[in-house]
């Protein structure tokens, strides 16, 4: 699957989001009180670059193997997170509607998902069971339920369709969908402050109003 020659732009959520202008802005400004203001400067969003290929796959059903993952420090303002670079690429997805994204080089591969995976009593509520991708485990965790609990409904609930392998590929992020990818410069991002009570928040792509995900910091959420 080319990611890389899509559009620099993001498509129109589901309709089965609610007023999605009026929840992403909500959304956001909730993050944004919670760290710093920083002086507002131009951003400019550059063009991607080219196609970062990910082959999407099927899996198979199998049980799950739950590893503890390492944790790691809170970022503050003067020391960026280890993957971050003057550029990288970000792949953009939504979320029960919320756009965010992940820096390319911490997945491992995506899946498509048809939303069957085995499933054992005792597990988290934020795991959807576990499949099997090339004869290895994958646990499927629902983003939604573990990132924005408290914004999920079963009237806005979105069904996954791709997963995002992250960690070691042991673990999936179940996503709506593919947006596109991009190349972003470390400052278009206005990034956390010091300790935050979300750890797999990095910050905000300005120019995107989407939420970038720091893949460590959901680990340490996983091992917790």
């Amino acid at each position: 699957m080319s990611l890389g020659n899509d559009k620099n732009r993001i498509k129109p959520v589901t309709d089965k989001v609610e007023e999605p202008d009026r929840a992403l802005k909500s959304y956001l400004d909730t993050l944004l009180l919670e760290i710093e203001t920083l002086p507002s400067e131009n951003v400019t969003v550059k063009e991607p670059p080219p196609a970062a290929d990910i082959k999407v796959e099927e899996a198979q059903v199998s049980e799950p193997k739950l590893e503890q993952s390492t944790e790691t420090q809170p970022q503050q303002e003067s020391a960026l997170p280890d993957w971050v670079e003057n550029e990288f690429q970000v792949l953009l997805f939504k979320v029960n509607g919320i756009t965010m994204g992940m820096p390319l080089n911490a997945m491992k591969g995506i899946l498509s998902y048809s939303g069957e995976a085995s499933q054992l009593p005792g597990q988290p509520a934020w795991s959807l069971g576990v499949i099997l991708n090339r004869d290895e485990k994958v646990v499927v965790i629902d983003s939604a339920r573990l990132l924005m609990p408290e914004r999920l409904t079963s009237d806005t609930q979105i069904e996954p369709q791709q997963l995002l392998l992250i960690g070691e590929g042991d673990r999936a992020l179940a996503v709506d969908t593919i947006c596109n990818t991009l190349c972003v410069v470390k400052e278009d991002v206005r990034w956390r402050n010091g300790i935050h009570n979300k750890p797999w928040y990095a910050g905000i792509i300005v120019e995107e109003l989407s939420v970038l995900l720091d893949v460590d910091g959901i680990m340490q959420l996983l091992a917790a």
